[in-house]
């Protein structure tokens, strides 16, 4: 027997509804509940269509070559590579799809690393449905849209001195991860990994790297 819980809180666009949006927008994000809520307040607007929605990075991936939405909408928190690579990914196997970072955590490090990635959007999570709306739109327009409040933030703390490269080792360390684990993961020898962590370490001022983790944890980088 089929239950409210096995049907989508929103309508997922057909073939026919596509014919008639101009914007095909994917949604990823681990939690059903907020791609759902999302999917219904964009496919409410006669001009955007939901297409495929994924629970991980690995799925938003293939969800987007075989799709090849306009706009990609991603948690970069969801399970899987973290939110920059994601985006690297749906750009690698479909080049067309502008993508926007929506995320929880305020961190100045996401406004960095997207920018320097070429994702072309970043918001948080709180802002407003109307301002999401025409965030995608702009998108799909080929435009850019970052929160202005990371933008500020990016401002008043004169920006983050460690480059994208050295974020992402040193959030795979903060992770857990060996330096071994970390060279693996992305495709790197253990010594560049080594370079970076040590570079972090430099630039943060900092004993160790377990107090480079803390600082830019505190600074919101990572």
């Amino acid at each position: 027997m089929t239950t409210l819980l096995d049907q989508p809180l929103y309508h997922q666009a057909t073939a026919a509804d596509r014919g008639t949006a101009t914007v095909s927008v994917l949604l990823a994000d681990g939690h059903q509940l907020f791609r759902s809520g999302l999917g219904a307040l964009l496919d409410r607007e006669a001009d955007l269509a939901v297409v495929a929605e994924s629970p991980t990075a690995e799925e938003a991936a293939a969800e987007a070559a075989r799709t090849r939405p306009a706009v990609a909408v991603l948690d970069p928190d969801m399970p899987g590579p973290g939110g920059p690579a994601t985006a690297a990914m749906i750009r690698e196997r479909a080049p067309g799809t502008a993508v926007l970072l929506l995320t929880a955590q305020p961190r100045t490090a996401d406004l960095q690393r997207a920018v320097a990635d070429g994702v072309a959007g970043v918001l948080l999570k709180d802002v407003p449905p109307a301002a999401l709306i025409a965030a995608v739109r702009e998108l799909a327009r080929g435009g850019r849209v970052y929160d202005p409040r990371l933008v500020v933030d990016v401002v008043r703390t004169g920006g983050v001195p460690l480059t994208p490269r050295e974020l992402t080792v040193l959030g795979h360390v903060a992770d857990g991860a060996t330096i071994n684990e970390v060279a693996a993961a992305l495709s790197l020898s253990p010594g560049t990994v080594r370079n970076y962590v040590s570079a972090a370490i430099a630039k943060t001022r900092s004993r160790n790297r377990c107090d480079a983790i803390r600082i830019a944890r505190e600074r919101g980088w990572l």
